[in-house]
């Protein structure tokens, strides 16, 4: 990890729960409109555009619980009361992140690294589930699987997360995301629907093939690609600079007037491919760089979802 790197994560250190308390502040101003998303939109896609979900009955309708488009209005009227209808297979969700903490995500060029950018999102999602009244599921992977959280509908889960995602300790290594979906498959329940959280750089072979296996199991898989400027494009006139190999720590000197435009085809080509493989097995991906908000772009996505 570079003394940079060091230095920015070392005010966990310092400041003990100041930290954490800054980024549950920003989660807290993101998730409120998350929350009617989780609660309606996306139970709605996942439990009622699916088949063979059957009609089970009619009971009281909840304010500020129930989705009001669910009302039945004709036992409503006759009752004068309101009820929605109910379904067989309706239940709360597992939702379950799945956070990439290789050493690609310790590099940022804007005010967070995207390794903390990423917590943020991991934390705003995990407390709008809980919120939701879902339960939220949670595991970091580098080369491995680690710090595995079986889902659970508490409140404390969200500060577990939050705790696991500014711990130094966790990160570095590759983005071995084919070993994590080998090992999450056997575990996750049908009715999940799993986010991963990664920049999506440097990984292993074969995770396509998982990721498609990790599909047909479960209700949903949605990426969000975490993304600095720089790992898309390099502009002109930066002239020659010192860059380190996050995975191989090898250090070398480069003209990025000569190479920047080969650099920024290639980005393009890697997020392409990226794309390609989610979309075409029925998937959902939304790039996000960290210099910019993500919770309106997500709801968006989600909203497009059930058009």
């Amino acid at each position: 990890m570079s003394q940079f790197i060091r230095q920015k994560m070392k005010k966990i250190d310092n400041a003990g729960t100041t930290y954490l308390d800054e980024l549950m502040i920003e989660v807290d101003a993101n998730v409120r409109e998350l929350v009617d998303t989780f609660r309606f939109l996306l139970k709605y896609i996942i439990l009622f555009s699916s088949s063979g979900v059957e009609f089970a009955g009619l009971r009281e309708y909840v304010p500020g619980h129930d989705d009001a488009t669910r009302i039945d209005w004709k036992a409503s009227l006759r009752t004068n009361k309101m009820y929605v209808k109910q379904f067989e297979d309706e239940r709360d969700l597992d939702v379950y992140i799945l956070l990439d903490t290789s050493s690609s995500m310790l590099f940022g060029t804007q005010e967070k690294l995207k390794s903390e950018y990423a917590t943020v999102v991991a934390g705003t999602l995990a407390y709008s589930a809980v919120e939701s009244g879902d339960n939220i599921g949670f595991a970091m992977f580098n080369d491995n699987i680690h710090s595995v959280l079986d889902p659970l509908g508490d409140i404390s889960q969200y500060y577990k997360i939050l705790q696991l995602a500014v711990d130094p300790k966790n990160y570095g290594g590759g983005c071995g995301l084919t070993k994590a979906l080998s090992n999450l498959v056997n575990i996750l329940d049908n009715r999940t629907v799993l986010f991963i959280i990664s920049d999506f750089i440097g990984i292993d072979k074969g995770w396509d093939d998982a990721l498609r296996m990790m599909a047909g199991k479960i209700d949903m898989v949605m990426g969000l690609m975490v993304r600095d400027v720089r790992d898309s494009f390099i502009p002109a006139g930066v002239g020659k600079i010192r860059l380190s190999d996050p995975f191989s720590d090898k250090i070398l000197t480069i003209d990025l007037d000569k190479t920047g435009e080969e650099f920024n085809r290639l980005a393009r080509e890697q997020e392409r491919k990226i794309e390609q493989v989610f979309l075409n097995g029925g998937m959902s991906l939304i790039k996000m760089y960290t210099n910019e908000p993500f919770v309106k772009p997500l709801v968006r996505h989600i909203e497009l979802m059930d058009n």
